[in-house]
């Protein structure tokens, strides 16, 4: 919206310009040269100002699409890397029902000791 509040007057004063400057000038450029009007000559200029910005625009955005191309690349290798983490999780904390879990060998019979609570002064 702000693009066009600046765009919209900027091509209205431009299109007035050369609607006002009919008058035809000689114009040179190196050994060239040509007659035309200075509205005409203005909008050619303005066209390829605005062919060369649009340029610009369009490798700037070239360079920032592979830059996200490569970012959702490694937020998908991320995602796979955390399932799989949360899939081992699951699997350590939550064993299969097939495997009985059964305690240590050294733990096994040894009963614990009774809990006493130390006396107070």
């Amino acid at each position: 919206m702000l693009r066009l509040l600046i765009t919209v007057p900027f091509l209205l004063v431009l299109i007035i310009f050369s609607a006002c400057n009919q008058d035809s000038v000689t114009i040179w450029f190196l050994d060239w040269s040509w007659k035309s009007s200075v509205g005409v000559l203005t909008l050619i200029v303005a066209a390829a100002f605005f062919i060369l910005g649009a340029l610009s625009v369009w490798f700037a955005e070239l360079r920032q699409r592979g830059r996200a191309r490569r970012a959702e690349q490694q937020v998908r290798v991320l995602e796979d890397q955390a399932a799989e983490l949360r899939r081992q999780q699951a699997e350590t904390y939550n064993p299969p029902a097939q495997t009985p879990v059964q305690a240590p060998a050294h733990t096994q019979g040894a009963a614990l000791p009774p809990y006493r609570e130390a006396p107070l002064p």
